[in-house]
């Protein structure tokens, strides 16, 4: 007689991800895909924060971007330009990409990434948050990215298919 198991395995976890420390400096769109209002802090018990979860490109032709562990790089880096399931709990970061925390379609946000005084490690009294691209950098990206457009054609996509993240 055969069992049939009826569990399914855990899905693995993705041991290296890009960090907002993978992005300082560098020119960043930022779409975001998910919204989590105050989620618990699991390491000040009692404080919550807005979570959000984002697809970020970078759009300034530098490569790829560098995986840090804790604040410090590992020396490990990600191909790209883009980066899905990137995760932003940095009030600053939320607030500049969702500033009525209401997760809406085709946001889009242009700028570099960096702490409230540039090149110190992020911590309080030093929040990361978004710094707007200059006209230059705007139009910088705009090649970029039309670039990766017609690098990666947008394949027929069934309008009628569950998305990704509600809107």
């Amino acid at each position: 007689m055969t069992v049939t198991d009826p569990f399914a395995d855990p899905a693995p976890i993705a041991s290296e991800f890009a960090s907002a420390d993978s992005f300082r400096g560098r020119l960043v769109m930022i779409e975001p895909t998910r919204l989590e209002l105050d989620v618990p802090n699991q390491s000040n018990p009692g404080n919550v924060a807005d979570r959000l979860t984002a697809t970020v490109t970078t759009l300034d032709g530098q490569g790829r971007v560098e995986i840090y562990s804790y604040k410090a790089p590992t020396g490990k880096f990600l191909e790209g330009p883009t980066h899905k399931g990137v995760w932003f709990s940095q009030e600053r970061i939320v607030k500049a990409v969702l500033p009525e925390r209401v997760l809406r379609e085709g946001v889009r946000v242009l700028g570099r990434l960096e702490t409230f005084k540039p090149g110190k490690p992020a911590g309080p009294g030093n929040p990361w948050g978004i710094v707007a691209a200059t006209p230059q950098e705007k139009a910088q990206a705009a090649q970029v990215l039309a670039s990766l457009t017609l690098n990666n054609p947008v394949e027929d996509i069934d309008p009628f298919a569950p998305k990704d993240a509600p809107f």
